[in-house]
């Protein structure tokens, strides 16, 4: 199975549930970033972090990739807004780190008549801002959201509430909402990532443990998938062929043809 990941120009990798569970270390992360290097970029639908708080955080934990090959959602839709609708007036649902970096683009965040409502994994996000945002987007704020995941992976095996579960309660309120989705399965961390590698789709592969989101958006596009968790390999480290195991391998499954 190792042998397919080298047939690829670039590498692209999902980080939660693929690299990292939590604070934790996946089995095979650390051999996958030493082998790969440069050609390796992660593409997350994380969207509380920025590339430079998310590549330190690597960092100590072993797994060097610079923040200049982490594509995220978060940061990616903060950038999409900038671009698209300057100096726009901005209700973020999201961390400080996120707020910051809109900052720094242009972005007036508001409490009240905003242009736009940027939706991403607010740990913070209460009744009261639930009511705050349904009554924005009533009255004509336009909803951005950064992921539709559910849930990722914790270290402990349980799970973390993510942007889709947010989604939920806004949508169980305004049923039949319009709103922009940026991250997986949406193109736009792809044509960032690929765009990074300097690569067709077909001459890359996506490592991801969710076929909704990281299988569905490969597929799209053309571009191979490698499947660990559900459905595939266990983890990377069985990708690479390092885990000593007494089962069978499990499938390398593939969503576009290989080179």
């Amino acid at each position: 199975m190792s042998a397919q990941l080298d047939q690829y120009d670039a590498i692209l990798c999902d980080i939660d549930g693929c690299l990292l569970a939590g604070e934790t270390v996946l089995a095979g992360a650390r051999e996958l970033v030493a082998r790969f290097g440069a050609r390796l970029v992660a593409v997350s639908n994380n969207s509380t972090d920025t590339p430079h708080t998310l590549g330190a955080r690597l960092a100590r934990l072993g797994l060097p990739i610079p923040a200049d090959r982490i594509v995220l959602a978060g940061v990616t839709a903060v950038d999409r807004i900038a671009a698209s609708s300057p100096g726009a007036r901005l209700a973020l649902c999201g961390t400080g780190h996120l707020a910051a970096y809109a900052r720094t683009q242009g972005l007036r965040l508001v409490e009240r008549d905003a242009d736009i409502v940027l939706l991403t994994r607010d740990v913070d996000f209460t009744y009261g801002r639930l009511e705050r945002v349904v009554g924005l987007l009533r009255s004509g704020s336009r909803l951005v959201v950064a992921n539709i995941d559910a849930t990722h992976p914790a270290a402990d095996g349980g799970l973390v509430p993510e942007t889709g579960a947010l989604l939920g309660a806004i949508t169980t309120c305004l049923p039949g909402l319009t709103y922009e989705v940026i991250g997986k399965p949406e193109a736009p961390l792809f044509d960032i990532a690929l765009g990074k590698a300097r690569v067709r789709p077909d001459r890359a592969i996506l490592i991801g443990d969710n076929p909704a989101t990281d299988g569905a958006g490969a597929h799209r596009i053309g571009m191979a998938f490698a499947a660990i968790g559900r459905g595939g390999a266990r983890d990377i480290a069985e990708l690479l062929g390092t885990a000593p195991t007494e089962d069978p391998p499990m499938a390398f499954g593939l969503s576009a043809s290989g080179p």
